[in-house]
């Protein structure tokens, strides 16, 4: 296994940039932003979703990050080192959640690896949508793609952060976005496509609850790689001279320009063929195909959006087991194992847990609440507090900020991170679940 070792960083700022934007763009962007903004007040939540980006996300990021570069450590270390044996307790519970959260991620990338494979080699009709179909349905055939989407993560990150994870983002990312601004030029150009587009971004503020806010804080959350697990996991990697927060900034707006672009394709796209707006894997595997069989060029715009996906959202993947095998390799089971080992047991371990979201797939809606929402913003809330409360004012203001000597907006912002961010976090995620209980 091709180590990284402990003083690894970042070859550039743009490579950082850009392993950061493969772990924010994913499947979230494509099957469910736009259904949220599409049925929950148009651009009305894409104002939302933007202002809780900046004042509540982006600080978040900031704080992660920190965290991870001031340490050099990952989610089981920072968190023990930071909040102490409860810390520990909780960071394997993350590093936990996370390995439950690859069994049905990686099989829905598996998933999307599929529909590419089945769009480039004879496109989307109507004679083939039952074959695709049945062929999704097949427990078997789905297990064995999402196996070898694990181990292809495997392999990436065996071949450490230089050789493996800098090369596959900087080739993915920047093909992903060059495919989105191409499918939203396409999109633009149906007949139709303006008005239903200016329907689509007419804001509703009606629509906006409690739902709709922790449904878009998720996004933040999850779209970033929040929640003590992704984003630290490459915090570690970054150099001291580097601004979290051109990073963080960065981040944010890359992941909410993906989001934008696949809803301006995606949207009107499907009400100029008029057909329902589903959220979730329906949209990408039921609803897409379907619209792809009726469009002229369906085939070629097809193929491209399925590959820069499945590409991007491999990238996701990656992430996952990076927190998994970095985290545990630091902490005492790991030392233990020995990285070869743990390396293996991981995999192994892995390859057995996909079977049961693969054979009993009505339980990936559940998991991905509890995980992807509930899990990620209170990973998240765990992490500012780490940072503010258990560093001095002094060492937290050195360590997000690069400053020695402070000055007043740094301060200002370090409140903001103290007392307010913690308790919009844990207000959301309470409403959340109360929500979700009492409907």
């Amino acid at each position: 296994m091709k180590e990284i070792a402990e003083n690894a960083r970042f070859s550039s700022f743009f490579t950082t940039v850009m392993t950061l934007l493969g772990v924010a763009v994913g499947l979230g962007n494509v099957w469910r932003f736009p259904y949220m903004m599409g049925t929950h007040g148009g651009s009305a939540f894409l104002m939302v979703f933007a202002l809780l980006m900046v004042i509540i996300a982006v600080p978040a990021m900031m704080c992660e990050l920190a965290l991870a570069r001031s340490q050099r450590g990952a989610t089981i270390t920072v968190l023990a080192n930071s909040l102490g044996s409860i810390g520990r307790v909780l960071g394997y519970v993350l590093v936990g959640g996370v390995f439950v959260a690859g069994s049905y991620y990686t099989l829905v990338v598996a998933n999307v690896f599929y529909s590419a494979w089945f769009s480039i080699s004879s496109g989307f009709n109507e004679q083939n949508l039952d074959l695709f179909a049945n062929n999704l349905a097949n427990p078997v055939m789905q297990y064995l793609m999402a196996v070898s989407v694990l181990w292809g993560a495997l392999f990436v990150i065996w071949h450490g952060l230089k050789g493996g994870i800098e090369r596959v983002s900087d080739t993915f990312v920047p093909f992903f976005f060059l495919v989105a601004v191409y499918l939203g030029y396409v999109a633009l150009t149906l007949p139709g496509a303006k008005d239903a587009t200016l329907q689509f971004m007419r804001p509703d503020f009606s629509q906006i609850g409690i739902r709709e806010l922790s449904a878009a804080l998720g996004q933040c959350f999850f779209s970033l790689g929040l929640g003590a697990t992704f984003a630290m996991v490459y915090g570690k990697y970054i150099s001291d001279s580097e601004r979290l927060g051109s990073l963080a900034i960065l981040s944010a707006v890359g992941d909410t320009t993906a989001s934008l672009l696949a809803a301006l394709f995606i949207v009107p796209t499907i009400m100029v063929f008029g057909l329902s707006l589903d959220s979730g894997p329906t949209l990408l595997f039921d609803t897409v195909p379907t619209l792809l069989a009726q469009m002229d060029n369906g085939r070629w715009v097809g193929s491209l959006m399925l590959l820069a996906l499945a590409l991007v959202a491999f990238l996701s993947v990656i992430a996952v087991f990076q927190v998994v095998v970095v985290s545990l390799e630091e902490a005492p089971v790991g030392i233990w194992l020995g990285k070869g080992r743990l390396f293996l047991i991981i995999g192994i371990a892995e390859t057995a847990l996909i079977a049961y979201p693969g054979w009993h797939p009505e339980i990936i809606g559940t998991l991905d609440l509890i995980i992807g929402s509930w899990f990620m913003v209170t990973g998240g809330l765990l992490a500012v507090i780490a940072i503010t409360w258990s560093y001095t004012r002094a060492d937290a203001l050195r360590a997000v900020f690069n400053a020695g000597n402070p000055r007043l907006y740094h301060r200002i912002m370090f409140l903001w991170m103290r007392f307010v961010i913690p308790i919009a976090l844990f207000s959301i995620v309470a409403g959340s679940i109360y929500d979700t209980f009492s409907s």
